[in-house]
């Protein structure tokens, strides 16, 4: 390896991976007297994410957390392991993986000097093994826009939230008169207007934020509403395709301030799928 990358912190960029631990990690007979972690593919994820940046041998990694992974094998800096990476960023190097190990992983970037250096720690593949290893609460719980359509998780954004940034959008409920509910307990935030139609802002308990259009009417500010509960109705128009809703969504508060779903902007559809990229912590 040339030059002295082990000698500084790890350049830093973009987070990548969800923006929760999955879970936090411990070798067997940890210093926290913590049990042994069981396998799984976070696991997998890390020793790939360890070994970009140059802290364990790349080969075939297995699902094991390992004494030797975390606190390292040896004093060499290809084989010194999580702990390695921890003494690298200013982190007690304990080797128990918790948040702010995690956290680092996600900002941390390969320094010159090693192979893909400028590339994140975390790969494709240990993106997906990382999204396998959470737990379905790490992504907020959506239902649908109207009584037997699918979850918001599951849609994908077909085109943006014209004139209103950062809300790519979905259309759904093709029918006049059709009942509009909450994917989520909700309060009505802020009046608006469609066109045509009535429209209103509303903040999710998730911490998401919404924009429903081309309604008959709209809830008053400060309406609350449970999850499922009735907003209002589907206007009858003719005009971008006859009767639906608009539902812009924006997600600031999971992928920071200015970042907003991918989306297309043709009304097809493709897009990674709401549940996905709120899963990952990030745009996909």
């Amino acid at each position: 390896m040339s030059g002295e990358w082990w000698t500084k912190g790890y350049p830093g960029g973009e987070p990548v991976g969800p923006a929760k631990l999955p879970r936090a990690l411990y070798p067997p007979t940890n210093s926290s007297g913590k049990p042994a972690s069981s396998d799984g593919p976070d696991v997998t994820a890390y020793k790939r994410a360890v070994s970009r940046l140059g802290r364990w041998p790349w080969q075939a990694f297995d699902d094991t957390y390992s004494r030797s992974f975390a606190l390292g094998s040896s004093g060499n800096v290809s084989e010194t392991g999580v702990a390695g990476v921890q003494r690298q960023q200013g982190i007690e190097p304990t080797g128990n993986l918790g948040d702010a190990t995690y956290q680092a992983l996600r900002y941390a970037k390969i320094p010159a000097g090693l192979p893909h250096a400028g590339q994140p720690a975390f790969d494709d593949p240990a993106v997906e093994l990382l999204l396998k290893a959470l737990d379905v609460e790490e992504c907020p719980r959506l239902g649908p826009v109207h009584a037997g359509g699918k979850s918001l998780l599951d849609h994908d954004c077909t085109h943006a939230t014209g004139g209103i940034a950062l809300y790519p959008a979905l259309d759904d409920a093709f029918t006049p008169g059709q009942a509009i509910i909450a994917p989520e307990a909700l309060t009505v935030s802020r009046a608006s207007s469609s066109n045509p139609g009535d429209a209103f802002y509303a903040e999710g308990v998730s911490g998401l934020r919404y924009w429903f259009g081309h309604l008959v009417s709209a809830p008053p500010v400060g309406r609350f509403f449970e999850v499922g509960e009735v907003v209002g109705h589907v206007l009858d128009h003719n005009v971008g395709g006859g009767p639906h809703v608009h539902v812009g969504v924006n997600c600031e508060a999971f992928f920071g301030a200015g970042k907003q779903l991918s989306h297309h902007t043709n009304y097809t559809h493709g897009a990674p799928l709401i549940g996905k990229q709120l899963a990952a912590g990030r745009p996909l």
